[in-house]
């Protein structure tokens, strides 16, 4: 599973406290024990980012009481990190841990919730994400996804070969490209070469090229399912992924097409979730 680093955090903490807490040190409280809980409100929540909460609590010197482990179902109303030790460094991490655990949580919650549905049709499918994260936010966006039971697709352009119409377009005839993807298998012998292809003439023509993976880009879903059986039909070890306008409210009618994937950029639109944070002297 990813992690951040501690510079990584440090960072996160700087944007909320680049010159420390002017509020509690001009109290007076800022040396005063303190307690700080995180919990779920009305809803269960499927946590996120708490092994990071935990050692950004540890570089400030909180005492950690108990937390959960990133993917964990928690039910509602229930505690899922509680921290103790000074007033001034509780209030320093307070918000940006809250505002990570809301962020990753909801993506995690979200994602569950896809990957639930679409095996509830297929048990078998996977149900990824795109590299189209908000910028800034790939690590705790794919953490998160991770934790909700989800994968990446595509963590970057240099763990993997997809092919696009943009770059095919720098082929005059079919000649051309099948030549140039005959070099890249033979250049790349332990990669599976993946082509995204807009309709069904276009992917017979990838499978008949060698494609080892069939990106299937907005196909209307009848006629997706319609592809999945003629491709199955003279290419049975081809792999399938379905992209495209993808989210919970369809992902269902998707799997049912009988694809092997699912790919979606939408668990990372997911409405941050909604912890609740206590503080208490301690």
């Amino acid at each position: 599973m990813i992690i951040l680093n501690d510079f990584e955090l440090e960072n996160l903490l700087a944007e909320d406290v680049p010159y420390g807490d002017l509020t509690s040190e001009s109290l007076g409280i800022s040396e005063q024990r303190a307690r700080i809980t995180f919990s779920t409100r009305e809803r269960p929540l499927v946590i996120s980012c708490t092994e990071e909460a935990v050692r950004l609590c540890g570089l400030y010197g909180l005492e950690i009481d108990s937390f959960v482990k990133s993917g964990t179902l928690v039910p509602p109303k229930s505690v899922f990190l509680e921290a103790h030790g000074e007033a001034g460094n509780i209030h320093r991490i307070w918000k940006s841990v809250q505002n990570l655990l809301d962020y990753a949580s909801g993506i995690s919650t979200y994602t569950r919730e896809a990957v639930l549905l679409a095996c509830s049709i297929n048990p078998d499918i996977v149900v990824a994400t795109t590299r189209k994260t908000t910028p800034f936010t790939k690590k705790i966006s794919i953490k998160a996804v991770e934790s909700g039971g989800g994968v990446a697709h595509r963590l970057g352009l240099s763990e993997s070969i997809l092919i696009f119409d943009y770059h095919r377009v720098f082929f005059p005839t079919d000649e051309a490209f099948a030549e140039a993807l005959n070099r890249t298998k033979k250049a790349n012998p332990e990669k599976k070469i993946v082509i995204e292809a807009d309709d069904i003439a276009e992917a017979l023509k990838f499978a008949s090229m060698g494609a080892d993976i069939l990106q299937l880009e907005k196909f209307p879903l009848t006629k997706l399912s319609d592809a999945v059986l003629i491709l199955r039909a003279d290419y049975p070890h081809i792999t399938l992924i379905a992209t495209g306008g993808i989210s919970t409210k369809n992902i269902a009618e998707y799997a049912s097409t009988g694809v092997d994937m699912i790919v979606t950029s939408s668990p990372y639109s997911a409405q941050p979730a909604d912890i609740k944070v206590r503080i208490e002297p301690f």
